[in-house]
């Protein structure tokens, strides 16, 4: 009988050792999915997306009542009001009865949000509470994706413009052609055709996976402040989208069903209901966006980590090589590189090139330009440029970032007499090396070797 963790040790394996690029196609995507379902679990186990989560369901119960009334103003103007109660009546549907008069209560106090009543004060804090929660989502996926940076206040503001107002502008203008296109007498009569009616019928099933999955790939591609593949953004989207459907199907039958549930909770059931299924949302909404981040970076997922970092000496190597290349794209007079190429060029995760961009950006060495996307270019002329400045701009980087203050430990003189020797001695061979002397180098190996005349005799 084999023990649990020898199955545990032989699915490990299987799992995580390396795969060659001749093995068949469906061994590999099998691997690739049990690789992403193993670093997506390891984080739900691990409670950051269930925090961040649960955060967004406090944030939404704030928000929703003056996201509602923005979007119903916007609507009313289109003359799709209408579809603001039946959209936000298909979203709480898996509560069933509680959904129905959830609904019907938010409906009252969305009708009841007037300007000339609220005032100045009021309308403010309601539209604060808009811009909050799409910071708030903004925030949870750039932690999902290891981005650092926000976007500035005019980004933020271009970004709620087209999710608050763009985006259901073109739902409602689609629904609108869509309704349009249907009671067409010509397009009606070829429905009433019986093998064409059964294609529509059919069809018209998977439309509300085709809706959700579609906006979950606009979310995943737009909300995170990095660049998001549009195939990473869709494989997220799309497990998200079934997801939903399951859990909702689950959810109603299982939970809203229940006697006892209502039974404890009496007069609280909607109340409490509403708050499982919107964690439950956005727990999938969260996991969704995990799975495009380890979509895009899947050939370097780790076991334990999610994504493999770069050690120090790593780092500082990849640093410099880094640098290299963008010291002679701009010598050359070619088209500065991105993060995204660098990324492929040097084979690394986008993060990694992230952490060096930032670190040399930091020390001078590295500027970025105004293009969309942003391109590197170097900081300072590479005769200028010391191997030495590289490898410390990387090491003071990490030190402030993540290690301990060195003065909080205790001091062996000798080992200490010995460190700084060796710092010494590294800082004699790199400091009379540039970037300049590298791409000399490169150059000369390129040149070709004249042969030598052969004398006849």
């Amino acid at each position: 009988m084999i023990s649990p963790s020898l199955l545990q040790n032989r699915i490990e394996s299987f799992i995580w050792e390396p795969t060659d690029e001749d093995q068949p196609l469906w061994r590999r995507v099998a691997v690739t999915s049990l690789r992403i379902s193993w670093v997506v679990i390891r984080d739900l186990l691990a409670g950051s997306l269930n925090l961040r989560a649960m955060s967004l369901v406090y944030t939404t119960l704030l928000s929703i009542v003056p996201a509602l009334a923005i979007g119903f103003a916007v609507a009313r103007a289109f003359g799709f009001d209408s579809y603001i109660e039946g959209m936000l009546a298909d979203f709480l549907s898996p509560l069933g009865a509680q959904g129905a008069e959830v609904t019907q209560r938010m409906m009252e106090f969305v009708q009841r949000v007037n300007a000339n009543v609220l005032g100045t004060v009021g309308f403010a804090f309601l539209l604060y509470t808009v811009i909050s929660m799409i910071k708030k989502v903004e925030e949870a996926f750039n932690s999902i994706w290891h981005v650092e940076a926000s976007r500035s206040i005019a980004q933020q503001f271009t970004e709620l413009v087209s999710m608050g107002v763009l985006g259901p502008i073109v739902a409602f203008t689609f629904a609108g052609i869509a309704a349009g296109a249907l009671s067409n007498s010509l397009v009606g009569s070829v429905i009433e055709w019986a093998p064409v009616r059964f294609v529509v019928e059919q069809s018209s099933r998977a439309v509300p996976y085709v809706i959700l999955i579609s906006a979950f790939t606009f979310v995943y591609a737009l909300v995170p402040n990095t660049r998001v593949r549009l195939s990473s953004a869709f494989a997220g989207a799309t497990v998200a989208g079934i997801t939903w459907g399951a859990v909702g199907w689950g959810f109603a039958t299982f939970v809203v069903k229940s006697a006892q549930t209502v039974a404890i909770y009496s007069a609280f059931a909607s109340l409490v209901m509403f708050m499982f299924w919107l964690y439950a949302a956005w727990l999938i909404l969260l996991g969704g966006c995990a799975i495009s981040f380890y979509f895009q970076n899947r050939r370097h997922l780790s076991p334990v980590a999610g994504i493999g970092y770069l050690n120090s000496a790593q780092l500082e190597r990849m640093s410099v090589q880094a640098l290299l290349l963008i010291h002679e794209s701009f010598a050359r007079g070619h088209t500065p590189w991105t993060e995204e190429t660098l990324s492929k060029r040097l084979h690394l995760p986008m993060e990694a090139v992230g952490q060096i961009s930032r670190a040399l950006r930091k020390a001078g060495l590295l500027n970025l330009t105004g293009d969309s996307p942003a391109r590197l270019v170097p900081g300072k002329p590479s005769d200028k440029t010391s191997i030495t400045d590289v490898i410390s701009a990387v090491r003071h980087r990490k030190t402030a970032d993540q290690a301990i203050p060195s003065s909080s430990f205790a001091k062996e003189p000798r080992v200490e007499e010995l460190f700084t020797r060796l710092s010494e001695r590294e800082e004699e061979i790199t400091d009379d090396i540039t970037m300049q002397t590298l791409i000399d180098q490169d150059e000369k190996a390129a040149d070709p070797v004249k042969p030598r005349a052969v004398s006849g005799n």
